[in-house]
């Protein structure tokens, strides 16, 4: 079924997205006094701190930076034990950021945005600009804000000031590091995993205890160019998405002559069959490139797990994928347009399924709808996990910009699914799942950009449909991409 855009002249959904896109406060420090709060905030909650991670300042001088360019703007959501939250946030103080928030301008040329001023201020391919701004990961004591082409950045656990690149002891200086760093639970290990060029992607996977020393390294050698963003692990292998890569060559020399960017000089290969790679994650076994049933490209990984003597994977999956009209983005100088991802063919999450010995995968699609985001309970990541939650749109032929969250059951025939919906032009972010009483909770960030606020939802995990039992108004926050869940107890 091909996609068609909704409604490219809604003016109001426009303008909302805009305004979720744009939003700038600078760094916050404030208290939501329990009577302003819709509910209450559940018992178990408090203490915690919901964190969240994505690109806050995307204006930059005038000119509009493609979200990936965008500054990286941590928010922490502390759920007091009186029953009042606290809203922190800060930028990430990159070299970047620094240098920009002085100037007032863009100084650095991004993955997918160029300076303005001409295109000799573009030439070569300059510094990197890392911005911080894809995922905040508690580990040990800090918290780790990560970026798709670099090392990531060390935050201050309460205070969210930044202290600096972080490189575990020099383990990933000068590596480009995936933003998505994954907690093996059992083991009580962190996840990293470094890539060479895009080219020639020699693979690294480290596996880091509480205290950052390093317990575990894995390398492997995977057919280039591809793409890679996230990644999955099961007791015994990692798990990695084909998604070849073709070089434009014409854009390629139009970048490096400053006419073009990085994101436009790729494409993704789904001319070709779809792969999974598996990775051993101990020495003593070859890599496996698992075929798929069709072409394939995987931004995010839902879970992975062994059973029976299967390796099963959940995964957010395009079969056609064009990249540069991200979020709908149109350039530096024209409006976001939320109809723009109307026009591409949604992702689908499916299930795939290897045999012991087997170098093909089954799949079966396990909801109707355009799920990006998946989260699942966290001890339950590389387990049989029996629910998936994720963010979507209500609306089955399109996904983002997401109005709604979904909760699929897949242990139950059919993964049956729970679905809730935001009010009209109000968006909805990533879910995260926190245990407690029964299920949990699941809570998420939603912008209400005309009413010019945002709000903290928290659900009944069980009882996603009937909405939220807490609502924490707070002002009006950029749209955010990843985030996780900080105990009372660390």
């Amino acid at each position: 079924m091909e996609a068609t855009t909704t409604n490219p002249s809604n003016p109001e959904r426009t303008r909302a997205w805009n305004a979720a896109m744009s939003a700038h406060h600078g760094n916050l420090d404030l208290l939501v006094p329990a009577e302003k709060i819709t509910g209450s905030i559940p018992a178990s909650l408090r203490g915690g701190r919901m964190l969240s991670n994505g690109p806050g300042w995307t204006i930059i001088g005038g000119r509009i930076a493609h979200p990936f360019d965008g500054h990286g703007y941590v928010r922490s959501f502390q759920l007091l034990e009186d029953g009042t939250c606290r809203l922190r946030a800060r930028y990430v103080e990159t070299p970047s950021y620094l240098a920009e928030q002085k100037a007032q301008r863009l100084v650095h040329r991004g993955l997918a945005t160029n300076l303005g001023g001409g295109w000799f201020r573009n030439l070569g391919f300059g510094p990197g600009r890392n911005v911080a701004n894809t995922t905040i990961t508690p580990w040990g004591n800090r918290l780790l804000a990560g970026w798709e082409g670099g090392v990531p950045h060390a935050l201050d656990r309460d205070s969210l000031e930044t202290l600096g690149p972080h490189t575990f002891g020099g383990l990933i200086e000068n590596q480009a590091t995936l933003a998505h760093m994954h907690k093996d639970q059992v083991n009580q290990r962190l996840i990293l995993c470094s890539l060479g060029s895009i080219r020639n992607p020699a693979i690294t996977f480290r596996e880091v205890d509480i205290e950052g020393n390093l317990v575990a390294t894995r390398k492997a050698n995977i057919p280039g160019p591809f793409f890679m963003h996230d990644f999955a692990l099961t007791p015994n292998w990692y798990v990695l998405g084909g998604n070849p890569l073709r070089v434009r060559p014409k854009e390629l020399l139009r970048m490096a002559v400053g006419t073009s960017t990085m994101l436009r000089s790729i494409a993704a290969k789904t001319d070709v069959p779809g792969l999974l790679y598996l990775v051993p994650r101990k020495d003593g076994e070859a890599v496996r490139a698992i075929r798929l049933p069709k072409p394939s490209f995987i931004i995010h990984f839902a879970n992975a797990f062994e059973r029976d003597g299967n390796i099963i994977v959940d995964a957010c999956m395009f079969h056609e994928f064009e990249f540069g009209e991200e979020f709908g983005y149109q350039g530096p100088d024209v409006p976001f347009d939320p109809a723009l991802p109307d026009k591409r063919i949604p992702q689908r999450l499916y299930r795939m399924t290897i045999t012991p010995g087997s170098d093909d995968a089954t799949w079966e699609q396990i909801s109707p709808y355009g799920i990006d985001f998946p989260r699942l309970p966290p001890d339950d990541e590389g387990q049989d996990s029996p629910v998936i939650f994720g963010a979507c749109r209500s609306d089955p032929r399109f996904s983002d910009p997401f109005d709604s969250i979904v909760r699929i059951s897949t242990r139950e025939a059919g993964y049956p699914s729970q679905l809730w919906t935001a009010a009209p032009n109000v968006f909805v972010g990533e879910p995260i799942f926190v245990p407690g009483e029964n299920e949990g909770y699941v809570l998420t960030i939603v912008s209400d950009a005309l009413n010019e606020q945002s709000q903290l939802a928290i659900f009944n995990a069980e009882n996603l449909k009937s909405g939220p039992i807490a609502l924490i108004p707070v002002p009006l926050l950029p749209i955010a991409f990843h985030g996780d869940w900080m105990p009372a107890a660390n």
